[in-house]
């Protein structure tokens, strides 16, 4: 049951950073294939705008050159690598700009849409996508639906521009007779041109529309379920225990360089049974004293303990030990404001070790409270 419920957990979670980029890599992002076909068509459409007459120019040429005895003395002896390379080198001159913008159209489109993307996933070999049943199965989905009814539309979109197009054409049709040939082909050109911006213009509005139902469609395959979400928390984060076990192991190797520390102290300060606080001052190597460790309860005894076994002087002093414990961290320097207490408590340490002169020109009790 517990499984059935979670097969059966509405997807109401929009898909995370991680989810997005899964499925981009495996290739399943938005993208119409009418915003191609149309930018293709424009293009190739331009390109004849405005080299129709160059091509007219070659293909005329092409003709000229053919029908000439010229060439028809060549061919009977048999001399035929000349006028072929004629004819290719007119066809790669006429068709080069038409596969060139077709390449540059198809290729800006995509990456337009999806950015520059190598979905090897796609482009495997499988045999499921030729097998028969999943084929049939892809026939009664939701996209199959709309992939039909676009193509539809698309039927009826070009039939309508054709016949619209055409009909406003009839009534001129009976002076084309009247035209000489580059005229025929320049009125040609121009009702060419006048039917493709009319299928254009709507195939650009489905584009459109098409564009923006594969975005909500690819939004709502890429939701998640609330377990979904919190599973790829844990891999990305990391187990919670794995975590607090790493955290505990971290707070053992600091608490152990802290404790290798207590020795270099100058003095233990406590509050006298909860917190010890372990100050360092090397004049030489410190502007000011340094808290090197701090605890509290048992770390505070371990702290005495050490301090007791290298003779380091334990002193009493609630009120400063709790500040330093409160604001200081291991490894920081005395704040200003503590200077005048902190002196007190060296002189006194240094007192009971016979330095009097030693702490009248280090530590020094001055008016202004600098060390």
């Amino acid at each position: 049951m517990a499984d059935g419920d979670e097969n059966l957990e509405e997807k109401s979670e929009q898909a995370t950073t991680q989810r997005r980029e899964d499925f981009r890599k495996s290739g399943q992002v938005a993208q119409s294939r009418e915003i191609g076909g149309v930018l293709i068509m424009l293009g190739v459409a331009c390109v004849f705008y405005f080299l129709s007459r160059e091509f007219l120019d070659q293909v005329t040429s092409l003709f000229s050159t053919a029908f000439t005895d010229q060439i028809i003395s060549a061919a009977r002896n048999g001399e035929i690598i000349a006028p072929m390379k004629l004819a290719l080198g007119k066809a790669i001159y006429i068709l080069a700009p038409v596969f060139g913008i077709t390449l540059f159209m198809g290729i800006g489109a995509t990456v337009a849409q999806i950015g520059f993307l190598t979905a090897w996933d796609q482009i495997s070999p499988d045999l499921n996508r030729i097998n028969p049943v999943s084929g049939f199965t892809k026939l009664l989905t939701m996209r199959s639906l709309v992939e039909g009814l676009k193509a539809l539309i698309k039927i009826g979109v070009i039939s309508g521009a054709a016949y619209w197009t055409i009909k406003k054409e009839i009534a001129f049709t009976p002076q084309v007779v009247q035209l000489s040939v580059s005229q025929i082909f320049a009125y040609m050109g121009h009702v060419t041109f006048k039917l493709i911006g009319a299928i254009c213009a709507l195939m650009g509005l489905i584009a459109g529309l098409d564009y923006a139902y594969q975005r909500w469609e690819l939004e709502k395959r890429m939701k998640m379920t609330k377990q979904e979400v919190k599973e790829e928390f844990k891999q990305r984060e990391g187990d919670p225990l794995i975590k607090s076990r790493i955290r505990r192991i971290q707070r053992e190797l600091a608490q152990k360089r802290m404790m290798e520390s207590v020795p270099k102290a100058d003095v233990i300060i406590t509050n006298p049974t909860h917190i010890a606080i372990a100050l360092q001052y090397d004049r030489q190597k410190m502007a000011a004293p340094v808290m090197v460790a701090k605890g509290a309860d048992l770390i505070a005894e371990k702290i005495k303990e050490i301090a007791r076994k290298h003779n380091i002087p334990v002193v009493e002093n609630k009120p400063l030990a709790r500040n330093l414990f409160k604001n200081l961290k291991i490894g920081q320097a005395i704040p200003k404001a503590l200077y005048n207490a902190v002196a007190e408590v060296l002189a006194y340490v240094y007192r009971l070790k016979g330095k009097i002169q030693q702490v009248s020109r280090e530590v020094g009790l001055e008016e202004n409270g600098g060390l």
